[in-house]
């Protein structure tokens, strides 16, 4: 058999070859890119940490399918206002526009469309409805708003009532110039209607189950400004008539849960914002839980800038509808969210977001749950968005059900999994801890807590952890304790002893001393003579150290030899307020958990220290240049000193606090507090008395110095800003002309 060389490719082969290669890398680009293009999604997953910063997260629901009305084969939806889910899956879309309600099966084929009933031998019709509700007997209860009334159908859609214009025997309650335009409705288990009506500022109307009206539940309160109060005050009474009235806002709408509860959203406004979610009692009263990083409000901070637009103003709720297992859905008009809490009222995760593209929401009105999958109703683009959840979303509700059902460890092992999509997800921390806790493994727990910022769980778990620890070490405890208290007994003796000693024999001390002092031999005396001064010096620091004790507990005589007596010194006052730049850092780094609420992330030292020189050198300039006007005696450098030495208590105090917080839970954190204030009033009455008896002021006189040189601190600070704002303009304006002669040259 013949071997010899392959032949050599032809220029054609080898440009067939190129171009084939160049098609496949193609094609797979274009797949690739089809794929991703696929897989986007118009919004991006968040929740807010507890400093209250946006957080990115996994997604947690995605688009999945569009509803419209040719979808399903019918003519267009026209502003659509409300949607609603009943037990056996079947969705009610209340089409306002065209004054019709459509009922679909959970496959979202039509079953029935009703847009006329008879009653009274007449047909009827709807005029711009705008809310309804289906009980679980099938019953549909409408909000005709253009006709004034709440009509009652079957499922079918015949007329059984309806409820009109309410009249009670009370006076005042309902006038007879009363307008009743309904707008929202709901049915609890006893078949209570409660209606949301506009221009109600007394809460919703409550119907019994013959229609009867029956009072008003859960108004909102009312929260003027103090601006508003101020004038109130000042006003006539004329002026008083023609001013607004304080009036609470709106409900927006409503949803009652699994426990009969009614969970209600309003619009802010003059409420309170954490009430803009509520979940109201059967006597109205407010009782939702708000145990999160903040409360049930939306967005605390506008993320918008990841969509590349901001849209300013907090988060305006117009639904809310509640699962079984205690978690709720709030839908937020503004942005086009959707924000889901548990019944803690800690956020879980949040979709959605502006816009009119697929997934995308422009004026979302109404939310329900279909199964597993979430609906929402967007009226402007007159369409029905189904999210489906991801398998993140699904863990986060299993281990929520499991903790519930009891299933401690089984749920702890389901928020590990959730960790392992979302390693900065606060809540699957948290939920570890609570099954470590439960468990009895305390030192664990607090490990979790702390990773997930509960400083409450966290304290419990502390408490718990030097429980057993005391009780596993009471006698090693003890017996340390009893040596500590001997060894300070007999260091006391020794003490007392080495005094009477010194009293005995003074002369022979003093010997010692001198031989101690004497400067030596003549060779090499140049350099004993700098040691000398530098042991006299740090000799001298030393006594001005200890002399802070003296002037904090016996300040008059203190701050006078200070100031005449000259008992303190420079160095002595600059370790001082040294010492107090260390004390704030060590504060705010190693404060006790529960007590420590700084950002590492954001934490900076050289911030905390400018916090402690900045005001301290503002005092004692100011203080020197307007007491200079006001006879004052002190120098700059007898202000400093002073000052300095005022600071000592914040020392001496906060650092052992400091350290003893680590220990505190937070139903101790009281003492923690107390120790802060005395440190902090001790240190501001020391600095009282310094700057009297350093300038030699009455007290009348100092406090009107001091109220001065505050006062001056805030003229100087405002001085300052205004400066560097004008430099900063300057600088701009220069090197926008630099850019422009540049860029011509």
């Amino acid at each position: 058999m013949k071997t010899g060389p392959l032949p050599r490719p032809t220029s054609r082969t080898l440009f067939v070859k190129h171009w084939m290669l160049s098609l496949a890398v193609l094609v797979v680009l274009l797949l690739a890119m089809s794929q991703s293009s696929m897989c986007a999604v118009p919004y991006r997953g968040y929740v807010f940490d507890f400093w209250q910063k946006p957080t990115p997260a996994p997604e947690a629901y995605l688009p999945y399918k569009v509803i419209d009305g040719r979808s399903i084969g019918i003519s267009d939806f026209r502003a659509p206002q409300d949607i609603f889910v009943d037990d056996h899956l079947r969705v009610y879309l209340l089409d306002s526009g065209n004054n019709r309600i459509i009922c679909m099966n959970q496959d979202w084929d039509v079953l029935r469309i009703i847009d006329q009933f008879e009653h009274d031998g007449k047909v009827d019709r709807f005029n711009s409805p705008k809310g309804l509700f289906v009980t679980s007997d099938g019953n549909i209860y409408v909000a005709d708003t253009g006709n004034g009334r709440i009509v009652i159908l079957t499922n079918d859609g015949k007329y059984i009532r309806e409820i009109g214009k309410p009249t009670t025997g009370a006076e005042g309650i309902i006038t007879e110039d009363f307008s009743f335009k309904p707008s929202k409705v709901a049915v609890d288990r006893a078949m209570r209607v409660f209606v949301k009506a506009d221009e109600v500022f007394e809460g919703f109307m409550e119907f019994d189950s013959a229609g009867n009206f029956k009072g008003f539940v859960g108004a909102p309160r009312v929260a003027p400004s103090l601006l508003d109060v101020f004038w109130q005050r000042l006003a006539t009474r004329e002026q008083r008539e023609r001013l607004a009235l304080f009036l609470p806002t709106e409900f927006s709408n409503l949803d009652i849960d699994s426990r009969g509860f009614i969970m209600a959203t309003t619009r802010p406004g003059s409420v309170y914002q954490e009430d803009v979610v509520r979940r109201l009692s059967a006597s109205g009263q407010d009782v939702l839980r708000r145990l999160g990083f903040t409360p049930p409000i939306g967005d605390v901070v506008d993320p918008s800038a990841w969509e590349g637009a901001s849209i300013s103003g907090p988060s305006v709720f117009v639904d809310v509808v509640a699962s079984k297992d205690g978690v709720y859905r709030v839908l937020d008009q503004r942005r086009g969210r959707v924000f889901t809490y548990d019944y803690n009222g800690r956020l879980l995760y949040v979709f959605g977001g502006p816009g009119s593209q697929r997934g995308t929401l422009s004026t979302p009105v109404a939310i329900d749950v279909l199964g597993d999958e979430v609906v929402v109703l967007d009226s402007s683009n007159n369409r029905i968005t189904v999210y489906a959840p991801t398998e993140y979303a699904k863990l986060i509700h299993a281990a929520i059900r499991l903790y519930a059902a009891g299933h401690y460890e089984v749920a702890a092992e389901v928020w590990r999994r959730v960790l392992a999509y979302n390693a900065n997800y606060d809540l699957a921390y948290t939920g570890i801890g609570e099954v470590l806790l439960r468990t009895g493994d305390y030192r664990e727990a607090m490990h979790y807590f702390r990773l997930g910022n509960n400083r409450d769980r966290y304290s419990e778990a502390l408490g718990f952890y030097r429980e057993e620890i005391i009780r596993e070490n009471f006698a090693t405890i003890m017996t340390v304790a009893v040596l500590a208290i001997a060894l300070l007994y007999i260091t006391v003796r020794l003490r007392l002893v080495l005094r009477l000693i010194k009293l005995v024999w003074p002369a022979r001390t003093e010997d010692a001393g001198a031989v101690e002092d004497s400067p030596g031999p003549d060779k090499g005396q140049t350099g004993q003579s700098i040691l000398q001064r530098l042991r006299m010096s740090a000799r001298e620091t030393a006594r001005g150290l200890r002399y802070a004790l003296h002037v904090i507990f016996s300040p008059f005589d203190g701050f006078w030899d200070l100031k005449h007596e000259k008992r303190g010194n420079l160095p002595a006052a600059t370790i001082i307020t040294i010492l107090a730049c260390f004390t704030y850092v060590f504060m705010r780094q190693y404060a006790g958990f529960p007590f420590n609420y700084s950002n590492p992330r954001t934490l900076n030292i050289l911030l905390e220290i400018g916090s402690v020189l900045v005001p301290l050198a503002l005092w004692c300039l100011v203080n020197w240049a307007l007491t200079t006007l006001m006879d004052g005696k002190g120098t700059l450098r007898e202000i400093f000193i002073a000052t300095a030495y005022a600071l000592t208590p914040v020392i001496l105090i906060n650092i052992p606090a400091t350290i003893l917080s680590n220990f505190m839970t937070v139903e101790e954190g009281a003492f923690y507090v107390l120790l802060i204030a005395i440190s902090m009033v001790w240190a501001l009455g020391l600095l009282f008395i310094g700057t009297m008896v350093t300038h030699d002021y009455t007290a009348l006189k100092t406090a009107i110095t001091s109220i001065s040189v505050l006062v001056g601190i805030g003229f100087t600070l405002f001085i300052g800003l205004l400066f560097f704002c004008v430099v900063d303009v300057i600088v701009r304006f220069a090197t926008d002309i630099y850019t422009e002669v540049a860029f011509r040259l």
